[in-house]
């Protein structure tokens, strides 16, 4: 994957950040984290903020979010969003400017091509992304309920996926979360579990993805070593797996 880079930055129930970057030309998708903090993740990892181009939004929680407005106009990066973001959400981050996608609709920007998708997750006008960097194919996928046929499209299509496991549906069901919260983590417009991923990948070829980076980890219902259990006991798709504990940084290999 000469010329192409990339990191996990943090993921999990806290804050969020993913960064690619190309021959100087690089992008990063959500921020939930201070600019100070995203600085020095991004300086440990080896990646400059000063070249990123645009910032991509999936949604707007805190957790994605919180960090995109300062980022943004710190250094006049435009932000991308649904074109049906309305502008009280949009306006509540105080970004430098935004940009508008409709998901399913293919752009092109440098050696980036990029489509968003639609997810099912409660904010509004979520977005998943489909993009590849010169022809190195890459898909984030987290903060939704349910999957669709067109994600699986794109998943065939992948080489390298961001799939979120949020939970164990054990530790869920045995946490002291009350039943409303526990009901929307589990239901449609919630989050995957680590059956619901595994599910994912066991209707893939094994041919793809490559690379799937396991991310979003709950804070009190999952766990590095609840993910292997059930990739033990369940996964039949055959490639290489790496799981993303709570908030480290994982570089491209």
């Amino acid at each position: 994957m000469a010329g192409i880079r990339y990191a996990v930055l943090g993921s999990g129930s806290s804050a969020n950040s993913y960064i690619f970057e190309k021959d100087g030309f690089s992008f990063i998708i959500d921020n939930g984290f201070t600019l100070k903090e995203l600085s020095r993740r991004a300086g440990l990892a080896g990646f400059d903020l000063t070249k990123v181009k645009f910032i991509l939004l999936t949604h707007t929680h805190s957790d994605h979010f919180k960090g995109v407005g300062t980022l943004s106009r710190k250094y006049k990066i435009p932000v991308v969003v649904h074109h049906l973001l309305p502008d009280d959400d949009f306006n509540k981050m105080n970004p430098f400017s935004r940009l508008d996608v409709v998901p399913g609709k293919e752009y092109n920007f440098d050696s980036l091509s990029l489509t968003p998708f639609s997810t099912s997750h409660d904010a509004c006008c979520p977005l998943g992304y489909h993009f590849s960097l010169e022809d190195k194919t890459f898909m984030l996928l987290t903060d939704t309920g349910i999957v669709t046929d067109e994600m699986h499209r794109f998943a065939e299509k992948t080489e390298t996926l961001f799939l979120e496991a949020n939970y164990s549906e054990d530790l869920l069901m045995s946490d002291p979360y009350p039943e409303f919260l526990k009901n929307r983590i589990s239901s449609d417009k919630g989050h995957l579990s680590n059956d619901a991923a595994i599910e994912f990948l066991n209707s893939m070829t094994d041919s793809t993805p490559e690379m799937v980076y396991l991310c979003h980890l709950s804070d009190s219902n999952n766990s590095p070593a609840a993910i292997n259990a059930a990739l033990a006991l369940k996964l039949k798709w055959i490639g290489n797996i790496k799981i993303c504990n709570k908030g480290e940084i994982y570089e491209s290999y």
